[in-house]
């Protein structure tokens, strides 16, 4: 009999930032994976075979997934016009957000539903709770949601449709609430591109200037998302239906002193200005409670191995 743990795994959107991350930690554990999804600029991991299509096209999900035999499903999949970020790219297109986010995943959970999958496990954002009320608190998974931009809506909505499927067709939805994120492989810019400027910038006696909103967030090293998903994946009891993630909590000075620590003479100057939202810290302790954190990554070291994978040959 096969087990969670050794079945294959479908993989929807296994082509963007986090979920390549999530299919490379996969196919090292030696797990059957197949990437369902458009094409990106990410590369596919050796070691993963691959069906193009679309999460909006019920018929191919369904295919996909009567061709893998996939009982255990990750998706990855949202809206992104290019390299603007999910956020923006959502406010300049919200009906192409509203097909992917919610009207192709509800596809998704229906196709999975009907194909006895067992566990479907998903991001969602933490962005769904909207503008922080406290800056200094932390909030847990019931904390109230009131998104204020188009992308958190559609994960907020999305939120509502797993729940739906999984108290009325049975069907075990695992929500992710992930926070902005770090690591090698980052492509797109959005909230992070201050950090992508700052990274490519870092060399000895170089100074790099800008203005950056003050505050604290949660960030998380992509590596350590794609731990927690196999984790959520293979884990043998019933876990709840969303998570809050935290990461490491920084802050854009932070990071900048970090990066002048990591690469001597380098000198970041940065100016904090008001941000345009402050979202809320998170609580992350029921998901540590119910599968383990165990993160490998702090901030310095997230900038580290995004340093080594600028200088590193291709």
């Amino acid at each position: 009999m096969t087990s969670p743990s050794d079945g294959p795994v479908l993989v929807v959107g296994g082509r963007g930032f986090v979920g390549a991350a999530a299919v490379r930690r996969l196919v090292a554990a030696g797990r059957p994976v197949t990437v369902f999804g458009p094409d990106t600029p990410v590369p596919l991991p050796d070691g993963a075979d691959e069906i193009r299509g679309s999460i909006t096209d019920g018929a191919a999900v369904r295919d996909a997934l009567a061709r893998t035999g996939a009982r255990r499903v990750a998706s990855f999949a949202a809206f992104s016009a290019g390299a603007a970020g999910l956020t923006r790219s959502g406010e300049g297109d919200p009906e192409g957000a509203f097909a992917v986010n919610v009207l192709g995943f509800r596809r998704l959970l229906d196709a999975c539903a009907d194909a006895g999958v067992a566990r479907v496990v998903w991001t969602s954002s933490t962005v769904v709770f909207g503008a922080a009320e406290d800056p200094a608190a932390r909030i847990a998974e019931d904390a109230p949601r009131r998104p204020v931009h188009v992308y958190g809506l559609t994960k907020t909505l999305a939120e509502d449709v797993a729940g739906y499927f999984r108290r009325v067709r049975g069907l075990e939805t695992v929500a992710l609430r992930i926070p902005l994120m770090f690591g090698p492989g980052l492509w797109y810019d959005g909230a992070a591109a201050v950090l992508k400027r700052m990274v490519v910038a870092a060399q000895p006696d170089a100074e790099f200037a800008a203005e950056v909103p003050a505050g604290d967030f949660d960030a998380m090293h992509v590596d350590d998302l794609a731990r927690i998903v196999v984790r959520a994946l293979d884990h043998a009891g019933e876990l709840a239906d969303v998570y809050n993630l935290a990461g490491f909590t920084t802050g854009w000075r932070a990071i900048g002193q970090a990066l002048e620590r990591l690469v001597p003479g380098y000198r970041v100057r940065l100016t904090e200005v008001a941000p345009a939202i402050l979202y809320p810290l998170q609580d992350q302790r029921r998901i540590a409670a119910d599968i383990g954190l165990d993160l490998a990554h702090d901030p310095t070291s997230t900038l580290a191995d995004m340093l080594k994978e600028r200088t590193s040959p291709p």
